[in-house]
């Protein structure tokens, strides 16, 4: 679900996702200033609708360009379809300018009025100290990163060592930009842990001089080092060779500081110091990656722009097919439960391991990857069923016995009853006209689920089918391969459904309002 940070609001809520996701608040409003300063959403009004086209108009490199854009729609702001942008309704009817109901200027008021609240700490307490994070020199900015950075990195360790625990892996370690060292310690914690101590644990920390002085002072006491053996270096130029082979590699948020040359560079470094049954394990932020936060990879990646020479967030399908070409095929994504993924992969060499991906988190970004606006999962009993909706198709509805797979043909609500009651899971998809398309799209997605091992996955569409003109006279479809059941025909409440997963749904009042339409993919 796309929702910002305050909406996430909740008083029992322990989770420190929603403090980070605060913290980030103003990317969000940056973003809607810097597209209103620069008049995006008047010139694609304008006909300026493809990436070159705006870029032109606009005298600005069309791939940084892209990369807002990317983010604009997903805040709902704009509309892809292809190589074309649109506005969104919301945004044609209060930010285009020529509009009678044009907020842009005072949008952008909100804005001028940001300096002001830079000062709120010195409204509270008058005279306070302007914020100095531990000096203004090299070693002292060091070590504000590399705190703070730890942190957060404390707060995801053991989440992401129980996920590389699904394997068997063999030291030793090597942890290429691993900072203070949090997440390297808890992997050989956990390893040391699994094999009761019996494993030989090197490991070591590569990272900048800088880096790694002041991980020593972060962490002062000896036996946090005990296990670990420090490189200082730079990795793009350090030689490794004459060094042995490792069985395990971690890049953690190290790609996202290089443009995708040389990420992809660095990576098959790496990828060549691995034992031929070795594994690597990347964590970082995927703008492709939308279960749980839609949005975080894609404002992360716009942050990497702004604060680093060529930064930037690469997509999890462009670092799989990377590791594929390194001989690497076998990887595998999980989702966290914060906004961060991890990939672990690994070449022919070994077995696979017996796990299976974050399939809700695969599902929706596979979702996203065929054009569906929103996917979200929810357990079968959330999904509300109720005998009214076929009677609305019957009384209201214009395609009343004509359509095979509505009433009074296909499921009734108490067979859909008992149909759910087989199934555990299922991903509400958002969509939008024409219905053939949505259509397609949710059949090529129930078939990629039922490729990735889900071989109960059966989606249900929106409204009555329209792969025909017309069902025949006869009773017999003419698809049966391709034809799928009705939500509302099936005695599904997609209203009040959409609402216990938090998807925003109302009834269209006037023409030329933004119609959305609701499928369904149910799997175990």
């Amino acid at each position: 679900m796309n929702s910002l940070p305050h909406e996430k609001a909740d008083k029992a809520n322990t989770g420190f996702q929603y403090l980070e996701d605060l913290s980030t608040g103003y990317w969000y409003s940056e973003t809607l200033f810097a597209a209103v300063e620069l008049e995006i959403f008047d010139r694609i009004q304008k006909g300026f609708t493809t990436i070159g086209a705006l870029a032109s108009d606009m005298s600005c490199e069309p791939e940084t360009l892209k990369r807002l854009l990317t983010v604009l729609e997903s805040l709902a702001l704009l509309i892809n379809e292809g190589e074309m942008w649109f506005n969104s309704q919301t945004v044609s009817k209060y930010l285009v300018s020529d509009s009678s109901e044009y907020l842009g200027d005072f949008i952008l008021y909100r804005k001028y009025m940001k300096t002001q609240w830079q000062d709120l700490v010195y409204k509270v307490v008058p005279g306070n100290e302007p914020l100095k994070l531990n000096g203004n020199d090299i070693h002292g900015r060091f070590f504000n990163y590399l705190q703070s950075t730890d942190s957060l990195i404390k707060l995801k360790k053991s989440e992401i060592a129980e996920k590389l625990n699904m394997y068997e892996w063999d030291f030793p370690v090597l942890d290429i930009g691993g900072g203070a060292g949090s997440l390297l310690r808890e992997v050989v914690k956990s390893k040391k842990e699994k094999t009761q101590g019996e494993s030989q644990d090197k490991a070591i920390l590569f990272d900048l001089a800088d880096v790694i002085e002041a991980a020593e002072i972060l962490y002062p006491d000896k036996k946090e080092w005990d296990s670990i053996e420090t490189i200082e270096g730079d990795f793009r130029k350090y030689n490794f060779s004459g060094m042995e082979k490792f069985g395990l590699i971690i890049m953690s948020n190290f790609l996202h500081a290089y443009g995708a040359a040389e990420a992809r560079s660095l990576l098959n470094k790496a990828c060549t110091m691995l034992k031929p049954d070795g594994i690597i394990l990347i964590h970082d932020y995927f703008p492709d990656r939308m279960a749980r936060f839609p949005q975080k990879g894609k404002l992360y990646d716009l942050n990497m722009m702004i604060n680093t020479y060529n930064g930037r967030c690469h997509k999890s399908s462009e670092i799989t097919d990377w590791l594929k070409s390194f001989r690497l095929d076998s990887s595998r994504i999980f989702d966290l439960d914060s906004d961060t993924s991890v990939i672990i992969a690994h070449g022919k060499d070994r077995k696979p391991a017996d796990v299976f991906d974050d399939k809700y988190g695969d599902i929706c970004s596979t979702a996203f990857g065929l054009g569906f606006l929103r996917a979200v999962p929810l357990p079968v009993s959330d999904i509300v069923t109720a005998s009214w909706p076929r009677l609305k198709c019957r009384f209201g509805c214009e395609k009343y016995n004509t359509n095979l797979k509505c009433p009074p043909f296909g499921l009734e609500h108490d067979q859909t009853e008992k149909l759910l009651k087989e199934y555990s899971y299922a991903v509400l998809l958002e969509g939008a006209p024409p219905g053939k398309d949505f259509h397609k799209r949710l059949l090529e997605l129930e078939k990629q689920t039922f490729l990735n091992g889900c071989h109960k996955a059966l989606v249900f569409i929106a409204g009555p089918c329209s792969l025909c003109e017309s069902c025949p006279e006869d009773g017999n479809c003419r698809n049966p391969k391709m034809a799928r059941p009705s939500m509302e025909g099936s005695g599904i409440d997609v209203y009040a459904t959409c609402e216990k997963a938090g998807i925003p749904i109302s009834p269209v009042k006037q023409k030329n309002e933004y119609v959305k339409y609701i499928g369904m993919l149910l799997m175990d």
